[in-house]
């Protein structure tokens, strides 16, 4: 799998992933708002299998607070609705390191944009109904 995200350029050859973990949620669990730290490249690939579709979500690193976020109904940079039946999200540079990435927890949860990042109903959001879902996410250790 490494050397298949080397070939379809989601990392560099001269960069490769040598570090994979595998993250097993349950229906409603999620993860905090967090980067992946200096510890890796600047560059991340999650494949989401066996499992329920998820909305991720990307936050800007210097403006999250997580009060903010929730009594004033901020609005991710940028959200994706993550197929769990073979999804495929890769972010780098600035996405990877001035941003905070986050699935969050519940069971029911819709897109925040009115315009649709990625909403398909005349509301304007994306209605994701989650349940169990296994993630393996790409990293090139340094």
């Amino acid at each position: 799998m490494s050397q298949t995200l080397v070939e379809i350029g989601a990392f560099p050859s001269s960069k490769p992933p040598n570090h994979v973990l595998i993250n097993e949620y349950q229906a409603g669990e999620g993860i905090m708002p967090h980067t992946d730290g200096p510890a890796y490249e600047s560059r991340t690939a999650t494949i989401s299998l066996g499992g329920s579709d998820v909305i991720f979500k990307l936050w800007p690193r210097q403006r999250y607070d997580e009060d903010t976020i929730s009594n004033n109904n901020s609005r991710p940079s940028m959200e994706l609705v993550l197929h769990g039946t073979g999804s495929l999200v890769v972010f780098t540079d600035d996405a990877y390191l001035k941003h905070c990435h986050e699935i969050s927890e519940g069971v029911l949860e819709e897109t925040t944009s009115p315009n649709g990042i990625c909403g398909n109903d005349s509301d304007g959001g994306t209605l994701v109904k989650r349940g169990h879902r296994i993630s393996l996410t790409f990293r090139c250790k340094k």
